[in-house]
């Protein structure tokens, strides 16, 4: 069962990624609506989750930001993803995160994607693809 979500997203600084499509949906262990970040977990068992998130820094200069998975509001810290610090004035300000994790999730999860920052970075771009693989 594959879900794909797809987001644009205009947060700055520490954001839950909204997702503004499902773009291909089969079979119902998972659910999500439009606009949302909340991906509802329907069926026990294991997941593949892969993301990519795009920031931007909104400055010239020092540009960092990170990526963590949450279950039910609480970061999950083995799926943190850590950018590099960029210091650099020559640059576009431009990142972006890919990671793919494997979790096991019970039926009534809420399963959503954030993103930390010091700095303020516009997330321009998100991405999630979810398989149930047991």
């Amino acid at each position: 069962m594959l879900l794909r979500h797809h987001g644009d997203n205009t947060q700055v600084g520490n954001a839950i990624i909204n997702f503004s499509q499902n773009q291909i949906v089969e079979g119902s262990a998972l659910s999500h609506e439009l606009g949302s970040s909340e991906i509802k977990i329907n069926e026990d068992g294991i997941y593949q989750i892969s993301y990519s998130l795009t920031g931007v820094g909104d400055e010239i200069g020092r540009f960092n930001f990170n990526a963590i998975l949450s279950i039910n509001g609480t970061p999950i810290s083995d799926t943190l993803n850590e950018g590099p610090v960029i210091n650099a004035s020559n640059f576009n300000n431009r990142q972006t995160l890919t990671a793919t994790v494997i979790l096991r999730l019970s039926a009534g999860d809420i399963l959503q994607l954030g993103a930390l920052s010091q700095e303020n970075i516009t997330y321009t771009n998100a991405r999630i693809d979810i398989e149930k693989i047991g």
